[in-house]
């Protein structure tokens, strides 16, 4: 892609994600976009047909981003608690990496169809997670179903809270709380 159109792309996102954050995604027009961007409305009709297609287009790069970073090699996985950590991890520091895109699309509720592409995401790498396991001679009892459904939406409820509270744990201590809860149960005190 040319140099001066990935720019101009870019500049578009930024001015979107920009004003999204000062008036929420949903009020924001073609003309606080380009007003932000410094260009005019042409410019935008040429790279997007509308706003909705500028926003799919940051959906699909961060969900894209996401799958990538959350693929961790076979051999990261020796135990169910590796499951847990190691994709929490790879998707907790991609979405602290691209902080703007994320606060955007979740932060009070953000867009619940990126909400549910970003499930979707994370059960895929659950459920590839699986494999290695088998590999290593662990076999998971628990209906793998629903178990990838639990995982997936607790890591998509954890990054959604974290997001909306800041983002200010580190990404290494939640996913060691979460792998911790997940495979060693909720610890009580008992008086």
């Amino acid at each position: 892609m040319d140099r001066r159109i990935k720019k101009t792309k870019n500049e578009i996102k930024r001015a979107l994600l920009e004003v999204s954050n000062m008036k929420g995604i949903e009020h924001v027009t073609v003309q606080d976009i380009v007003d932000r961007a410094d260009i005019n409305r042409k410019t935008f009709y040429y790279h997007y047909k509308d706003k909705k297609d500028l926003v799919e287009c940051i959906i699909s790069e961060a969900l894209e981003g996401l799958i990538q970073n959350i693929h961790i090699p076979d051999d990261s996985f020796h135990s169910f608690a590796d499951i847990v950590y190691y994709p929490i991890l790879a998707s907790l520091e991609h979405v602290k990496s691209f902080e703007d895109v994320y606060k955007v699309l979740l932060r009070n509720n953000g867009i619940l169809s990126f909400q549910w592409k970003m499930l979707e995401s994370i059960k895929i790498s659950v459920r590839a997670s699986f494999e290695p396991l088998q590999k290593n001679n662990i076999e998971i009892i628990t209906d793998k179903a629903y178990l990838e459904n639990f995982i997936a939406g607790a890591h998509l409820a954890i990054i959604i809270d974290w997001v909306n509270n800041g983002m200010e744990s580190e990404p290494t201590l939640l996913a060691q709380y979460m792998a911790s809860v997940l495979t060693e149960g909720i610890r009580v005190k008992l008086d």
